[in-house]
């Protein structure tokens, strides 16, 4: 839920010097004048639920519910150029720091620069540099998941980012998150991503974009992962499992991803590839997305131009008011596939959901995914050859954010 992108706020009727309310993306924000200085609370609480069916693996047939995300935290800027955020994340008993940074925010030479310093969010694919509260679907994209950094979503380090009026572009260097529990080794992260809206206008704009990232281990060597979840994070039996990589010295990935939106409707494609550095072979991961939604109500996809990625939307008439909000129909199709010599995993899903925003605040989600999986026989037994399984899961999703 990060606070980074340029956001043109509301304003109440209230314009006199002092303290005020202006409401900012949704949320409410403090003002104080003069001095360009603003204080936003953060929070957001996602509560899914979901039950998995048609599996041969009886396990997997299960039914689950639990909060899926639960933060607390502040945003604002001080003088108008300052920017600073903290936001923590409570999950299994313990808490998380997610974003921490201060930074510079303004224009040279009519371009937007951001200068960032603190523990921030990897920059790299569309899913996987928009909010958890802002994707149009329970789960992010294969390409968002796997096709990843070990060191995960975010590390501690400096990012800069410029931003155009048709483009952005990020460099970031960066180290373990800053709650990383890695004792053995350290870790040095370079990110850069790219995007350009070689069309943009009123309801019509198309979307072009690269990312890259190199990883490598300092003072030692990690044993990876390469686990992927088909279905829903609440259900650990559908995870397609991985051999364990050992000695691994770092990885490297990259991806493309292309779309556009086009009145109430948005499309967008990914793909990327992972590759970890072991001492022998080089395994490697290939993901790639199709996704797409409609706003049934007609209003504009929230696609942020400024960033390249998804925004939660803002809702004029919101249900409390007595309006319909806003719904939006989404339909997905991602796979996955590991590969190192005499071993190979392939995962894929089709997803079909629907999104009502209640408000700007609130959003009911449901989501059903077709889902299969093949994971190689030395993740099933000798001889027995691919233990290849499919089902369907259902997802229900009740979301609060400021």
């Amino acid at each position: 839920m990060s606070d980074n992108s340029p956001v043109a706020p509301k304003q109440t009727p209230a314009t006199a010097p002092g303290t005020r309310l202006e409401w900012r993306n949704g949320s409410p924000a403090l003002v104080f004048s003069p001095g360009g200085t603003t204080f936003r609370p953060l929070a957001q609480l996602i509560v899914d639920a979901e039950t998995t069916s048609g599996a041969r693996e009886a396990t997997r047939n299960r039914s689950d519910r639990g909060v899926r995300a639960a933060h607390l935290g502040f945003a604002g800027t001080v003088a108008n150029h300052l920017v600073y955020q903290l936001e923590t994340e409570f999950a299994s008993g313990s808490a998380d720091v997610l974003w921490a940074y201060v930074g510079w925010r303004g224009t040279v030479a009519g371009i937007g620069v951001d200068m960032l310093a603190g523990n921030l969010q990897n920059d790299r694919s569309v899913e996987g540099s928009s909010g958890g509260e802002a994707l149009p679907f329970a789960e992010p994209n294969f390409v968002a998941s796997a096709i990843a950094p070990d060191r995960g979503g975010f590390g501690f380090g400096a990012q800069s980012r410029l931003i155009g009026n048709r483009w952005h572009a990020s460099f970031a260097v960066t180290g373990n998150d800053i709650d990383a529990n890695h004792p053995q080794t350290g870790n040095r992260t370079l990110l850069a991503r790219a995007h350009w809206n070689p069309v943009k206008r009123e309801g019509a704009i198309l979307h072009v974009g690269a990312w890259t990232f190199d990883e490598k281990f300092t003072g030692g060597t990690r044993t990876l992962g390469a686990d992927t979840n088909v279905a829903h994070g609440l259900n650990l039996r559908t995870v397609l499992p991985s051999l364990p990589l050992i000695g691994a010295t770092g990885d490297r990935g990259a991806g493309v991803e292309a779309g556009g939106v086009l009145g109430s409707v948005w499309v967008m494609g990914e793909v990327g590839r992972r590759v970890i550095d072991l001492p022998r072979v080089e395994p490697h991961i290939t993901a790639k997305s199709l996704s797409a939604g409609w706003f049934l109500t007609g209003d504009a996809p929230p696609y942020a131009a400024a960033t390249g990625g998804f925004g939660r939307p803002i809702v004029h008439r919101t249900v409390f008011q007595g309006g319909s909000g806003q719904v939006e129909l989404t339909a997905r199709y991602e796979g996955i596939r590991f590969t190192m010599p005499g071993f190979r995993n392939t995962g894929s899903s089709v997803t079909g959901g629907v999104n009502w925003y209640l408000s700007s605040q609130m959003r009911l989600m449901g989501n059903v995914s077709a889902w299969r999986m093949a994971p190689d026989q030395r993740m099933t037994g000798p001889g027995t050859g691919p233990d290849t399984d499919h089902g369907t899961t259902f997802v229900l999703r009740v979301q609060f954010v400021l």
